[in-house]
């Protein structure tokens, strides 16, 4: 980054007159950024927030560090976020479970600031290896025959997934019943028969598949994947589900524009280095995890509230 007397005697020498933000100087940040987030130390939005931290000290020189504040559905989490001073320092590490959250009326989306979303990844569902379906299309029609015999697993009832099941289920017309459950409940029940299928993104599902457990019959995303090319799109099929769970940085909403813009730049840096795009493939979240700025998150956000809510509508889950 230029120091502020450098980039000053750039834009005399180019005729310009060149205002720099105090905060774009070399005095922000100068301690730690605290990034709240509503999950369990050790789980995925904790490894995210450390993945990027990590780069991010050795560019910055500060530290990034996850503060866990667990139960209430999030509240907690974002009631310590909205109580902290607005200096810079504060994130919040969201993702659909905020945007589910503003759409049941328990928070509100315009509180923050968005910064980045960093990962983006995509879900499929998928079925044992002796299950008697062998295509997507051989499944739907089942379901279609037979409205809601089929069983699909989840995990959290009214969260992402059934969202996500939820807006297959009005794309397609072929209506699946989903069935809550913790992630290693969902797979020995899924594997076990207890239910027909089970929804799960590609990085938590590789090894299911890899060893031949499990197998994909659709994956939602705009694209085929690369390591799975035979497994169709919900898009190439004609239905528009391309739901994924993603996560990302936010900032309050009246974060100074300098330390967002600022903020943004080191993000951005510690995502493009190697050691982080290592954790992201390790994790097989390299496919569609490209990186949004504070204006295309924001206008993100907006088209995500507009599909969940008439999701969440269908569902009666909201008011």
């Amino acid at each position: 980054m230029l120091s502020l007397k450098t980039a000053t005697m750039a834009a005399f020498m180019a005729g310009t007159t060149l205002a720099v933000p105090a905060a774009l100087a070399q005095d922000y940040p100068t301690r730690t950024i605290e990034v709240i987030h509503s999950y369990g130390p050790g789980g995925g939005t904790d490894r995210f927030i450390r993945a990027v931290g990590v780069p991010f000290e050795e560019i910055s020189g500060q530290s990034m560090v996850p503060i866990s504040i667990q139960g209430g559905g999030g509240m907690p989490a974002y009631a310590n976020f909205q109580q902290r001073r607005v200096d810079g320092y504060t994130l919040m590490a969201i993702s659909p479970d905020q945007i589910i959250a503003h759409v049941l009326g328990r928070i509100q989306m315009d509180s923050f600031q968005p910064l980045a979303r960093v990962q983006y990844d995509q879900g499929m569902i998928l079925v044992p290896e002796s299950s008697p379906f062998q295509t997507i299309q051989d499944f739907m029609a089942h379901a279609r025959e037979n409205p809601g015999d089929l069983t699909v697993g989840i995990t959290n009832a009214a969260g992402f997934d059934d969202t996500v099941m939820g807006l297959w289920n009005i794309e397609t017309g072929a209506e699946v019943t989903t069935v809550p459950f913790g992630s290693s409940e969902m797979v020995s029940n899924t594997l076990g028969g207890q239910v027909d299928a089970m929804h799960e993104e590609y990085g938590p599902a590789r090894g299911l598949i890899e060893s031949g457990d499990m197998r994909p019959l659709v994956v939602f995303s705009d694209e085929r994947l690369p390591v799975l090319p035979d497994v169709p799109t919900a898009v190439e099929l004609g239905y528009d589900v391309t739901l994924g769970r993603w996560r990302a940085f936010a900032m309050p909403a009246d974060a100074d524009p300098a330390h967002v813009e600022t903020l943004y730049g080191l993000v951005s840096e510690a995502v493009a280095t190697d050691a982080y795009q290592q954790i992201q493939e390790q994790a097989a979240l390299q496919y569609r995890s490209v990186l949004l700025g504070p204006d295309e998150f924001q206008a993100f956000i907006e088209s995500e509230i507009e599909v969940y809510t008439r999701v969440l509508d269908a569902l009666g889950l909201t008011d």
